[in-house]
């Protein structure tokens, strides 16, 4: 599983470069929101290699890291520089569809690699989780 959460980090990223990149039609709907698609997936490949649990914490922790991105914004306390870039300055409700889409799709992946057998390294969803 190892490998499967390594090359959807690299989708992730270049979902993001392609949503940083792109300048054609619906360029502010690319940015806006396909862009969070691929940050929430970055962040579900991360936490699937950092994590020994299940998909279902997996999925349930990046949901929660998503929503606090949004809180974060509602309140008002965007970071200067480059951590306002990441984090965003605008919550938006649209934005919570986007990380529900990466989540979603983070979560496939994975449920694809398992069933694919590629589990190099990682925990299926039938292991009980390291303690």
């Amino acid at each position: 599983m190892r490998r499967a959460m390594v090359l959807l980090g690299g989708v992730a990223l270049a979902v993001g470069a392609f949503a940083l990149f792109y300048r054609g039609p619906g360029q502010p709907f690319i940015r806006g929101y396909v862009s969070d698609v691929g940050a929430t997936m970055l962040v579900y490949a991360f936490l699937g290699l950092l994590w020994r649990t299940t998909a279902a914490r997996r999925t349930l922790a990046t949901a929660a890291i998503a929503a606090a991105v949004e809180l974060y914004q509602i309140v008002g306390m965007t970071p200067p520089g480059i951590g306002g870039v990441l984090v965003g300055a605008f919550p938006d409700p649209w934005d919570l569809v986007a990380y529900a889409i990466g989540v979603v799709a983070a979560l496939a992946w994975e449920r694809r690699s398992v069933r694919s057998g590629d589990q190099t390294g990682g925990l299926s969803d039938s292991a009980p989780p390291a303690r």
